[in-house]
Parts: structure tokens; sequence; C-alpha cells
């Protein structure tokens, strides 16, 4: 039986606590995603918050000149408890819960969902149904992406991956906002995907 293809992308981005300062874990401040439809190649849907650091409240000077994110923002926003738990209504309701197959995460490398998501539902003390399972391993749709990274040297069969700004320069475009913005950089991935779709490149023949 054919695996569904996903008619859905999930460009995410995450931004998180940074610099020498910071002690312990680092831990995510601004959470953004791109509900994309492949089929329609638009966006439906976004989800944009920023988090509240608990184990290190302070943004470091470095931190806020990074990512343009400064301390008044991160103050008024919620714990990663509650913007996670409003995260899960934003992908149930575009049915993406109840039928995970539908979609699957785009990133910018691995860390987003290998590394840093883990790391936070650990400091967070979040378990199931949308935190990891006994084994620690995340449940679907979190338990597999698209690195575009990847594709993208695959695709145009280079030597080594590049990083957004690198493939930018690749395809002649400008970045358009503020490199290291979260939603900004979501918004420069779909640019590059939309760009290598032109190109004949395909989401579904990385699956």
């Amino acid at each position: 039986m054919q695996k569904e293809q996903p008619r859905f992308l999930l460009i995410l981005d995450f931004e998180a606590t940074c610099g020498d300062a910071i002690k312990g874990q680092n831990e995510i401040i601004e959470f953004p995603t791109l509900l994309y439809n492949v089929e329609q190649d638009e966006v439906q849907a976004t989800f944009h918050e920023y988090v509240r650091p608990v184990m290190n409240p302070d943004l470091t000077p470095f931190c806020t000149k990074l990512t343009g994110i400064t301390q008044d923002v991160v103050d008024a926003a919620s714990p990663f408890s509650n913007v996670w738990d409003r995260f899960q209504v934003f992908l149930k309701s575009h049915g993406l819960l109840d039928n995970p197959s539908s979609c699957i995460f785009l990133t910018c490398g691995h860390w987003d969902l290998r590394t840093m998501l883990p790391l936070q539902l650990d400091v967070s003390e979040l378990e199931g149904p949308f935190g990891p399972d006994a084994s620690g391993n995340l449940l679907a749709p979190y338990d597999r992406w698209i690195n575009i990274k990847d594709a993208f040297r695959t695709h145009y069969r280079l030597r080594h991956n590049k990083d957004m700004l690198g493939m930018l320069r690749q395809l002649r475009l400008e970045l358009e906002g503020r490199y290291h913005s979260g939603m900004d950089d979501c918004k420069n991935v779909l640019r590059i995907v939309r760009a290598m779709r032109s190109d004949g490149w395909s989401p579904y023949g990385e699956l």
C-alpha cells in the first residue's frame, strides 16, 4: 500500500537563548511555523509566538543582537508549556494531529527537531500525548522532517551543504527581513522551497 504523500509542509525555525552567560540548557524563545499547502503553493496558516525562558530568564546582549528579540518581548510571553499546548491546538484545527501523515516538517538543518525540541520538552518536563515516548523518541508528526540543506545539496549536486544565506545567494535571491529572526527565516526558507520546486525539486522525493 502506497504511503500518503503529505499535503502540507510545516516550515519551522526555532530561536533559542544563547551567549556565554547561559548556564545549563538553551531554551526556545521564538516558535514560528508556516503551514504551506504544497498542491496549492500557498501558506494556509501561520503560528508565531515568543516564549518566556525560565532557566535563564534574562537574554544576553549577544542573543538580542543575533535574533532581534528583546527582553520585554520574552517577559510578556508565555512559558514553553503553554505555547506548546497552543501549537497542538493549531495543528489539530487543521486536521494534522488526527492525520499526521498529511504533513511533514521542513527545517533548515537537523537542530530544531533532532536537538532543540527534545531538550526543551525535557526541560519543561512535558510528556505524552505530544511529548516524547518512554524511550525519549518524538511522536508523530514530530518524528520526521525534511532538512532543506540536505535537499538543496542533493538537488543541485553540490559537494557540501550551504546555510540559508548561501542557498539564497545561489538562487540569486536577496535576504528578506532579518537573519536569525525565526519568522523571517521561515519565510526565506519558503522562498528557497519555491525556487527549488521551480527547478524541478519535489518534497515527496525526500520521503
